[in-house]
């Protein structure tokens, strides 16, 4: 690969890391993540693979954890539903 080229998809895949991190309460496809890296669903899909050593799904599953366990622990009263429910699940089991 092309030095340009992969400096153009690193920054495109830390624009759509940083989409995440700052939308972990809504839904997060691979259609909208795709349009955020100004690629194809496809293609940005292997690519994120690539860069990231995980794919889409793990990567926001794992995000989305961590975010909350900090919440959880910064906060020890905090409710796990409510932390399930902030940061994009739809119950607790889910979580």
């Amino acid at each position: 690969m092309k030095e340009q080229t992969e400096n153009s998809y690193r920054r495109r895949i830390d624009a759509v890391k940083s989409y995440v991190k700052q939308n972990l309460e809504f839904e997060l496809t691979l259609d909208i993540l795709a349009r955020v890296a100004s690629l194809s669903p496809y293609h940005f899909h292997r690519i994120f693979k690539t860069f990231t050593g995980e794919s889409l799904g793990e990567y926001i599953q794992r995000s989305r954890i961590e975010k909350a366990a900090m919440a959880l622990r910064s906060n020890p009263k905090m409710q796990l539903l409510d932390a399930a429910l902030t940061y994009g699940y739809s119950s607790a089991d889910g979580f």
